[in-house]
């Protein structure tokens, strides 16, 4: 009836009982937790009841949310970090204690830790979530009303004072002209061997890829027949374990230094290609990250992240004629309010002379169908 699980240095116990919900409880030590055990499967045999929300703290929440969510879908790195951050602060108190004051203490702790207010407020959602499903799974679904209640509260509050809010949307690109900086500064850096950080950069505006999409494409779902490739799980708000998306290898939106980017040429050049097994860019995401942030810090460009090059490679297809659907095919977007976000238009790159047609040849190559045909206004 009762099972034991180790997570970590805390042993988390589980008792079932048909007719029964569950009841779940983590403690320090195995002894504890056998004792516990005892003394719920004792009282469940005699009918006796479980007053849950006495005993169930936030991290007893915590870990049946993080063990029914790995079972299903996964949980990202970033949400995993996040919800340990919560669980710091959080875990040791028991869900009759969680009020509106207990949730503005946090903020205060998050801000002397220097969260600012769009993280607090990503903080906050995720308490939501363990409360609304981890209270069902350990039979508590009704004790953590209250705990909602006061999130609620606190969010309302803290809103109003600004120190929670939704994060500004970026609108950095990198220009022309930085970009050449980059490519100039790898090109002549011979350190930079084991990590092509040119033609990863490169690639990540050609095709308007996430690192972490980029990092993971695999030999195995490359067409190079018809010039796609398959992004396994790509990111999704509902649906991320199921959404892989066949996307085009687009030759022409993207021109750098006045060359023309081919990202299945930048794919077969690879050190992988001589087995055309595994990953076609076998690095460390956050390896090339933090490459690339140390090569901005150096070259005096201020403000740029790897993953603005995904808001410079949706930009480059919309300024190169190509329909919302098209590009919503490449970056994975499902509506245009999303898309939006990753957008911005620069008015001087409309009145080139040579985007029609390199659009309309990539559209031609893909299958995409063929770009408006408009004419150019010349200067």
């Amino acid at each position: 009836m009762a099972t034991i699980t180790k997570r970590g240095n805390r042993y988390r116990v589980q008792v079932r009982k048909l007719g029964q919900p569950l009841v779940s409880k983590t403690f320090d030590t195995k002894r504890a937790a056998e004792a516990w055990a005892r003394e719920v499967e004792y009282k469940l045999d005699r009918g006796q009841s479980i007053d849950v929300a006495r005993r169930t703290t936030f991290a007893d929440l915590l870990a049946a949310y993080r063990e029914h969510i790995g079972q299903v879908k996964g949980m990202s790195r970033s949400k995993a970090q996040a919800l340990d951050k919560v669980e710091k602060h959080l875990g040791r108190y028991r869900v009759a204690e969680l009020k509106t004051g207990t949730f503005l203490a946090f903020c205060k702790s998050r801000e002397a830790e220097g969260a600012g207010p769009a993280t607090i407020l990503m903080d906050f959602s995720y308490i939501g979530t363990v409360l609304r499903h981890g209270g069902a799974l350990v039979g508590a679904e009704h004790a953590v009303m209250e705990a909602l209640t006061g999130l609620d509260a606190a969010r309302r509050t803290l809103r109003h004072a600004g120190r929670v809010a939704r994060p500004e949307e970026r609108s950095r690109r990198p220009s022309d002209a930085e970009l050449q900086k980059l490519l100039g500064h790898w090109e002549t850096n011979p350190r930079q061997v084991m990590i092509p950080m040119i033609d990863i950069t490169l690639f990540a505006v050609a095709t308007a890829m996430r690192l972490g999409e980029i990092v993971a494409l695999d030999w195995s779902d490359l067409d190079e027949l018809n010039r796609t490739i398959l992004i396994r799980a790509r990111k999704h708000p509902t649906k991320k374990a199921t959404n892989d998306q066949r996307v085009p290898l687009l030759r022409g939106p993207c021109v750098v230094a006045g060359k023309l980017v081919d990202p299945l040429e930048i794919i077969l050049r690879q050190k992988s290609a001589w087995s055309r097994t595994g990953r076609i860019f076998p690095h460390a995401a956050q390896s090339i990250s933090t490459n690339f942030q140390r090569s901005t810090d150096a070259l005096d460009i201020p403000d740029l992240h790897f993953h603005d090059l995904r808001h410079d490679g949706a930009s480059r297809l919309f300024e190169a004629g190509y329909s919302i659907e098209q590009v919503a095919l490449v970056t994975g977007h499902k509506d245009w309010n999303m898309l939006r976000r990753y957008t911005q238009l620069r008015a001087e790159n409309l009145h080139r002379a040579d985007v029609i047609p390199v659009a309309q040849r990539a559209c031609r190559e893909t299958g995409l169908g063929v770009a408006p045909n408009v004419v150019p206004i010349r200067r």
